[in-house]
């Protein structure tokens, strides 16, 4: 990505503390890996630690780290260093954007989620209590480390979270991450970090080459959020219970459903990204009602004037984005 610096593979976590020396670094640090991960109490960092997780992207918590920048000493030649998962990456891309109207950011993504998708493209987010992802900018980090060897610690569940969006993008995007997962299911389950490393190169150059042709998200960067309207909807309601990976793999579900009905989308493909999907383990499970879930889903970004763009499948590794009316919306859902 123009602007942006890719860096992927395994032990690079160990030559951050070497990288960062030639200027002020302040590093929002997840406090669980913090814990694990000596390199990361680096001496000339000024660190500032927090509990991963959906609940840091608040107003309160972004001020806190702002002020804490302030008192670090932190100046316009400053860089924020954001090490952690896809929350902490939007936090401290935010807070990197605002500080002094913008400083150097760096992200260092610890889950598979943020590694497919969150760590790259530059948009910044914190939530409201309306809906997720509400308030932000867009703000492309300069330099993005992928170490695979954090896959590794990740709980079954956030790796199942990650691997869905690498799903998204092989249904949306790439009809060759499509057949490297179908192909592969064993070595990519086992977390082969050969196969790995090949789901993460291929998801970040199709999520690449779609931000450089539309960095402020005015057209073809809405297929991105293949997935993600109900799946968003779903986080909100579930008061984010529910990890994004599998609110998405649920909207994932309900995408193929639209396409089909649509007219978009041949039963055959169809089916046979359904079959990625529960290859997986992504099987559909019944919607909450439709009345809960519309509010959610009409506040999302990419609603305007009483429609939404959704973006719909329209064959195995491409999508489109389809205008669809709140009463198309809810006999849709059910309601």
């Amino acid at each position: 990505m123009a602007g942006t610096e890719v860096r992927i593979g395994q032990g690079l976590l160990a030559e951050l503390p070497h990288w960062t020396a030639d200027r002020t670094t302040f590093a929002l640090l997840d406090r669980t890996v913090a814990a694990r991960h000596a390199v990361l109490q680096a001496d000339g960092w000024h660190r500032h630690e927090l509990t991963g997780g959906e609940t840091v992207k608040t107003f309160t918590v972004l001020e806190a780290v702002l002020r804490a920048m302030v008192q670090a000493g932190c100046d316009r030649s400053s860089r924020l260093l954001a090490c952690g998962g896809g929350s902490i990456g939007d936090l401290g891309g935010l807070a990197a954007s605002l500080f002094q109207r913008g400083i150097e950011l760096w992200q260092v993504p610890t889950t598979l989620l943020a590694m497919v998708d969150a760590g790259v493209g530059g948009k910044t987010a914190i939530n409201l209590p309306e809906g997720k992802n509400l308030v932000g900018t867009v703000h492309p980090a300069a330099l993005v480390v992928i170490d695979l060897e954090f896959v590794r610690l990740l709980p079954e569940r956030e790796f199942d979270s990650g691997l869905a969006e690498a799903v998204k993008m092989a249904i949306g995007l790439d009809a060759g991450l499509f057949t490297l997962l179908e192909r592969h299911r064993a070595r990519v389950r086992a977390r082969d970090l050969a196969a790995l490393t090949e789901v993460v190169r291929s998801s970040l150059a199709a999520k690449i080459a779609v931000v450089e042709a539309d960095p402020r998200e005015h057209d073809r960067r809405r297929l991105l959020n293949l997935g993600h309207t109900l799946g968003h909807a779903l986080e909100t309601h579930q008061g984010g219970a529910l990890p994004h990976g599998l609110a998405v793999a649920r909207g994932l579900h309900f995408a193929l459903d639209l396409a089909t009905r649509l007219g978009a989308l041949e039963p055959a493909a169809a089916q046979r990204c359904r079959a990625l999907l529960t290859a997986y383990g992504y099987e559909p499970w019944p919607l909450p009602p439709a009345a809960e879930l519309l509010p959610f889903m009409l506040r999302d970004k990419k609603q305007a004037g009483g429609v939404l763009h959704f973006a719909v499948p329209t064959g195995v590794g491409t999508s489109e984005v389809r205008p669809l009316a709140t009463a198309e919306l809810r006999s849709l859902l059910g309601g």
